[in-house]
C-alpha cells in the first residue's frame, strides 16, 4: 500500500488551481459554515485524515491536490464532519454505494466486509457521518495506510466573526445593530408606550416566554445586568433569529 504524498502549505497553495471540478470550491465551503476549531499550521496529520476519508467514502486513493485541499480546510478549522458530509453527498459516492454506509466504509477503508459484531456495533449510531469518520480514523485504517492519527482539535470559544457585545458575551454583529436601533445601547431603556425594556427592548411577555425571567431571576430585561441582557439576546436569536425584532427591521435590516 503506497503511502500518501506528504504536502506542506506552500505546495498546497499551488495545487488549489488544479483541483478537480468535483471538489467544493474553498469559497463555497467557507460560506457553508464558519470554522468551528482553532486554526493550525497545515501538517501531515491534516492531509492524512483527508486522504483516509477519500478511501473510506470514495473507495480510492486521494489525488495529492484533493488531499491537500481538504487537509488545508481541516487546518483552517473546518470540522471533519463537514468534509465527510460533503463527500458522502457527492455523486461519486452515490455511484459506488451499495446503499449501506457501514458496508461501504468497511470496503473502502479496510478492504473487507464488516464482521457481524462490528456491523451490530456501528448500527447503533444514527449519524452516518460520525460512523464513517470513526472507521476512517480507526487504528486499523491508519496501519493499512501508514498515516498519522487525526490532529487534535481545539474548539473556538465562539464562532468566527462574532464580536464581544461589550461585557464578555460574544454575539453575531447583527445583534449589536439591533441593540443600537432598539435602545441606542441603553440597557436601562424603558418604552413609555409598551412593556419593552432593556438594551434589546424585550417585551415583558417575551422575556418570560424565552425563559429569561426564570434564568436571571428578574421580571423585566432592564433589571438584568448588561451581560445577562446580551446573553438573553443571543439565546433568543439562536431560537428564532431576528424575528423578535422585526418591528425595528427598517433600522437594522
Amino acid at each position: 500500500m503506497p503511502r500518501f504524498t506528504l504536502l506542506r502549505r506552500a505546495a498546497a497553495a499551488s495545487l488549489i488551481a488544479v483541483i478537480s471540478v468535483a471538489l467544493l470550491p474553498l469559497s463555497a465551503a467557507s460560506a457553508a459554515s464558519a470554522p468551528t476549531y482553532e486554526a493550525q499550521v497545515l501538517g501531515d496529520a491534516h492531509i492524512h485524515q483527508a486522504a483516509r476519508l477519500y478511501r473510506a467514502v470514495l473507495a480510492r486513493e486521494a489525488e495529492p491536490a484533493g488531499a491537500a485541499y481538504w487537509g488545508g480546510l481541516l487546518a483552517d478549522g473546518y470540522a471533519v464532519e463537514e468534509i465527510a458530509s460533503y463527500l458522502l453527498a457527492s455523486q461519486e459516492y452515490q455511484n459506488r454505494s451499495v446503499g449501506d454506509h457501514i458496508v461501504d466504509t468497511y470496503q473502502g477503508a479496510l478492504g473487507r466486509a464488516p464482521e457481524p459484531e462490528g456491523y451490530a456495533f456501528w448500527s447503533q449510531f444514527s449519524d452516518p457521518t460520525a460512523v464513517v469518520i470513526a472507521i476512517s480514523d480507526s487504528l486499523e485504517h491508519q496501519l493499512i495506510t501508514g498515516t498519522q492519527p487525526p490532529p487534535s482539535r481545539v474548539q473556538l470559544a465562539h464562532p468566527q466573526g462574532w464580536v464581544d457585545a461589550g461585557h464578555g458575551v460574544f454575539v453575531p454583529p447583527i445583534l449589536l445593530e439591533i441593540r443600537f436601533c432598539e435602545s441606542r445601547d441603553d440597557y436601562s431603556a424603558a418604552n413609555s408606550r409598551s412593556s419593552a425594556r432593556g438594551g434589546y427592548q424585550f417585551l415583558s411577555g417575551s422575556w418570560r416566554a424565552y425563559g429569561h425571567a426564570d434564568r436571571y431571576g428578574v421580571s423585566t430585561a432592564d433589571k438584568a445586568t448588561p451581560a445577562q441582557q446580551d446573553e438573553a439576546a443571543l439565546i433568543t436569536w439562536q431560537a428564532d433569529g431576528t424575528r423578535p425584532w422585526n418591528a425595528s427591521r427598517h433600522c437594522w435590516g
